[in-house]
């Protein structure tokens, strides 16, 4: 029967990012960024499916500390794919920076300090989860991370960084395109932390 076939999540995976390739190359300049904006997009998108996709690693370990043991698998895989996400979107970050501002990355920028600390915060909690190697350990710090991880996105404040690009953009178009480009990201990561999850409890099998 067609509900016993397994979801194809590796080829979900590359059809969203195809998807948000696609919606980047399309994505059209705007009068003050000019072309600058698809790395802008590219910056964001990634940045903001991060967030997302780490509350839904938050969302997992509760669940797992509630009792639902198959979750701790897809936990601390969406947790590696967010990570990933953000750190990808850091680098990317640095080449509008570049070409906005003439730096790779503004020191200076207290969004730039943010990103910084998410990841140094973020690989402290990976390696501290590896080396105790206790799930409910990991669970629980993935949750305070979680935590940290709102608290800073929202307490940051901007210097030259623009607190809403896109919502500041008379052009009405973009906000959709955006957020066409944000929900192919998170698509694609949640498939393949489907695909990552899938092969791990197949070599615990």
């Amino acid at each position: 029967m067609i509900f016993d076939r397994k979801i194809p999540y590796l080829l979900l995976s590359i059809l969203f990012a195809g998807l948000w390739l696609l919606l980047l190359f399309l994505t059209p300049p705007e009068r003050t960024l000019g072309t600058i904006l698809r790395w802008v997009f590219a910056h964001g998108s990634l940045t903001q499916a991060a967030v997302y996709v780490f509350l839904i690693a938050a969302l997992s370990a509760a669940g797992y500390l509630l009792g639902n043991e198959n979750l701790f698998v897809w936990m601390t895989c969406l947790s590696i794919v967010a990570f990933a996400l953000w750190g990808l979107g850091f680098l990317i970050s640095m080449i509008p920076a570049k070409i906005a501002w003439g730096v790779l990355v503004d020191f200076g920028e207290p969004r730039t300090q943010m990103t910084l600390r998410v990841i140094a915060v973020g690989a402290v909690f990976l390696v501290l989860s590896w080396w105790i190697d206790q799930p409910k350990f990991t669970a629980i710090a993935l949750l305070i991370f979680a935590f940290i991880l709102l608290f800073l996105v929202r307490s940051t404040s901007l210097i030259r960084h623009p607190a809403n690009p896109i919502g500041e953009s008379p052009d009405r178009i973009l906000p959709l395109i955006y957020l066409g480009i944000v929900l192919s990201v998170v698509l694609s990561s949640l498939s393949f932390t489907g695909y990552l999850t899938e092969r791990r409890i197949a070599k615990q099998d």
